[in-house]
């Protein structure tokens, strides 16, 4: 059931934007993995490329557009790799990147439809922050970020860290 309702938001919202920038429903392809290493995963979409990969003492998740030659953070540093995850999957599946607060945490807002963009607050929109460093694991995300297509990249980066801290 935790499925299908993902999906189908993803569809809605997937269409939502593929109008907005133009194209056809159908041009709109589905995101790919492409990469995975032990320290590095790779999703693409037609020429966006969503990236997670290990830097300083964590996982910094970037997105990049291959035809305008732009790249940029979705983590505002190494983060934890569940909450990297959690970032790369909140922008591959709604489009939503996280904002931060004035302590320098990265968050998201979710309303009664999901994850969304919120700047100013509004009494007629309640919205619940999510923190993105509040996951260890990818099986502690929120139902609303599908899972499977992470699940694959934190196993093989989570045995890696155990790897290197038993080796240590």
């Amino acid at each position: 059931m935790r499925q299908t309702s993902r999906r189908s938001a993803r569809t809605v919202i997937r269409t939502a934007v593929a109008r907005l920038l133009g194209r056809s429903v159908d041009s709109t392809p589905e995101w790919s993995r492409t990469w995975l290493a032990t320290d590095r995963v790779r999703w693409r979409r037609g020429d966006e490329t969503v990236e997670c990969f290990r830097c300083a003492d964590g996982v910094v998740a970037t997105v990049s557009y291959a035809d305008r030659g732009v790249t940029w953070q979705l983590t505002a540093g190494p983060a934890p790799l569940a909450s990297a995850l959690f970032t790369a999957g909140l922008y591959m599946q709604y489009g939503i990147t996280p904002q931060i607060d004035a302590d320098g945490r990265t968050f998201v807002a979710v309303d009664q439809n999901g994850p969304t963009q919120v700047f100013d607050e509004e009494p007629a929109r309640p919205v619940e922050f999510v923190y993105t460093d509040a996951f260890r694991t990818v099986e502690e995300l929120p139902e609303y970020v599908d899972i499977e297509p992470l699940e694959s990249a934190h196993h093989r980066f989570a045995t890696d860290e155990r790897h290197r801290l038993a080796s240590e």
